[in-house]
């Protein structure tokens, strides 16, 4: 065997996994997403194991590895950053590889898939088949049980160890809002499997051409690539149906992001001046615009000022300073606790919330984070595993409490009750947390975040890009106000631009020469809100469709484990023992 047919499996494995981070900020190379498959498909199918006695779905579960390690380590390479809080970027190497290394196991699982059940033999054309459509029909049963197994995987990485469902393939479709409008049907992870089943589709279409013209055959029917171009259309006319409505009855909520640029260095410091600074600041810009313009609501990102709500200065610090009685509502991302003592150490709970003020502080409403992020919040098994305390107890002193309530938190506009969907950091990337939040009426998605964490990474427009699609899935505008990387207004859509303004400019804070999003400002907009928006069925059924799907291939893995156990046992049952 040559060299270059022992190494060109491996080489292909890495370079689908690299092609599919290239669909990814800060490549955004989209057009990608349809054929990043191709090289790792043809490993799976065309080659065979370095090793005699290997089986093809170990060799499976490894080139599937490989893809999945290249993907995740590019497209995660922001991890990095993190080590800058650790006081050594060789600890956010270490937590980039670590985390690459969990997470390409999906790819590996999806590996050994299809190299054995989803497996597909390309056939040489025969002239003499009266059957000119079994190799389409093949094809379609190759791609949708390889776009099943996918999905389903896609799914359970969102599920699993609190999930992380971080730029499924539906997140490369983002600048293309016609075809992801479905997306209230079958959420974004259901287009997982659109992806899939179409890039297969696409891959195999060009095998067999390739193979009809070289043994210069008429060339054969190629139904399936007809399905999967009717799959893209059904998806562009749906979406140009969703695109075009316009609430019939609306109310627009005048609102303004305050965004600080804050550095993490500067949130963490122990310095009295600092953090001064920090507080000052926020009351100066808020004032500013509250004095000068009306707003309804304003908003400060996730854990904004130095201090626990509930202290007294923190209190006097809003009433007298902030809100001053003032007939506008404050949305703000705070710590809170309930101690023991009269310190965290001393015992208690402290939470991640956002708290809502209007006038003052004697009314006010809060949200207190669930969806606590590992080793960010909290410290799994920090009494069991003295392992996790010893690399990460420096950092997090004392573990988040999560929160327990689903109630959206209350804003009254013009005689209207607008429920606030409260998402807090990375809540905003997990639907079926949004989904809890979903009721009848008015209501409105807010995000706080601080991306602070992974500095000018392409961390925050990842973020961003995944967040997008609650909007769609859930028919709902978000507010996303960021102490740094992206504060926007996105629309039911998914789109940044007012359906209203005649010369709508896209409502994102950034600087207009440079077009960076870390920058100090705010930004104003009017939000509009339908007083009646639909319920949709993915906010209805969740994500019925990719696990129907997964279960499918579930099905199909535990069958083929059942016939070849049972061919085993044949030879037994027939000698008699």
């Amino acid at each position: 065997m040559s060299l270059l047919k022992k190494l060109w499996p491996w080489f292909a494995a890495a370079l689908s996994g690299s092609f599919l981070a290239l669909c990814f900020p800060p490549f955004d190379h989209d057009g990608l997403i349809w054929i990043w498959q191709g090289p790792l498909l043809a490993a799976l199918w065309f080659s065979d194991p370095p090793k005699a006695n290997w089986s093809r779905w170990r060799w499976g579960l490894l080139l599937g590895f490989i893809s999945g390690f290249f993907f995740f380590t590019i497209n995660c390479q922001w991890m990095i950053q993190t080590g800058h809080v650790a006081g050594t970027l060789w600890a956010g190497l270490a937590a980039l590889v670590a985390f690459s290394l969990y997470l390409a196991l999906y790819f590996a699982l999806f590996g050994a898939f299809a190299a054995t059940i989803g497996r597909w033999v390309i056939k040489e054309p025969d002239k003499s088949r009266k059957d000119l459509f079994s190799q389409s029909i093949d094809v379609l049963r190759v791609a949708f049980l390889n776009a099943a197994a996918w999905c389903g995987l896609e799914w359970i990485r969102g599920i699993v160890f609190t999930g992380f469902g971080w730029n499924g393939l539906g997140i490369a479709l983002k600048d293309h809002l016609l075809l992801v409008q479905f997306a209230d049907v079958i959420g974004i992870t259901g287009y997982g499997f659109i992806l899939m089943f179409s890039g297969i589709i696409a891959f195999c279409t060009l095998a067999r051409l390739g193979l009809e013209v070289k043994e210069r055959q008429r060339l054969r029917p190629h139904v399936d690539f007809a399905v999967g171009v009717a799959v893209i259309m059904g998806l562009f006319l749906y979406g140009t149906t969703r695109i075009t409505e316009v609430p019939k009855d609306s109310i627009d909520l005048r609102a303004r992001i305050m965004q600080l640029n804050i550095p993490i260095e500067d949130k963490w410091s122990e310095d009295i001046k600092v953090r001064q600074d920090i507080i000052f600041d926020y009351r100066d810009l808020t004032r500013t615009f509250v004095e000068t313009a009306g707003h309804d609501l304003i908003l400060w990102p996730e854990t904004c000022i130095p201090g626990l709500f509930m202290l007294d200065w923190v209190q006097e610090y809003f009433n007298d300073h902030v809100l001053k009685g003032d007939d506008f509502y404050l949305l703000a991302g705070l710590e809170d606790a309930n101690l023991i003592g009269e310190s965290a150490t001393q015992g208690g709970e402290i939470y991640n919330t956002i708290t809502l003020m209007k006038g003052d502080t004697s009314s006010y409403q809060s949200y207190r984070k669930m969806h606590l992020v590992p080793f960010g919040e909290y410290i799994p098994y920090r009494s069991k595993l003295p392992l996790f305390e010893w690399i990460a107890g420096g950092i997090i002193e004392e573990d988040f409490t999560p929160g327990t309530s689903y109630e959206p938190l209350i804003l009254e506009k013009g005689g209207h009750e607008i429920g606030i969907i409260p998402l807090i950091c990375f809540e905003d990337t997990v639907a079926r947390h949004t989904r809890q939040f979903i009721r009848t009426g008015p209501q409105v998605m807010v995000n706080v975040t601080n991306d602070g964490w992974f500095r000018e990474s392409a961390e925050p427009v990842q973020h961003y890009n995944n967040a997008i699609f609650r909007c769609i899935e859930f028919r709902r505008p978000m507010i996303r106000a960021a102490n740094t990387g992206v504060s926007a207004f996105i629309d039911s859509r998914g789109s940044v631009f007012s359906r209203k303004e005649a010369d709508s400019f896209a409502r994102i804070l950034r600087d207009d020469e440079t077009g960076s999003t870390f920058i100090r400002g705010s930004l104003p907009a009017n939000v509009e809100i339908d007083l009646n928006p639909p319920v949709t069925i993915y906010a209805r059924i969740g994500d019925t469709f990719s696990i129907t799907l997964g279960l499918i291939a579930l099905v199909a893995v535990s069958t083929r484990l059942l016939i070849t156990l049972l061919h085993r046992k044949a030879p037994i049952e027939k000698s008699g023992y």
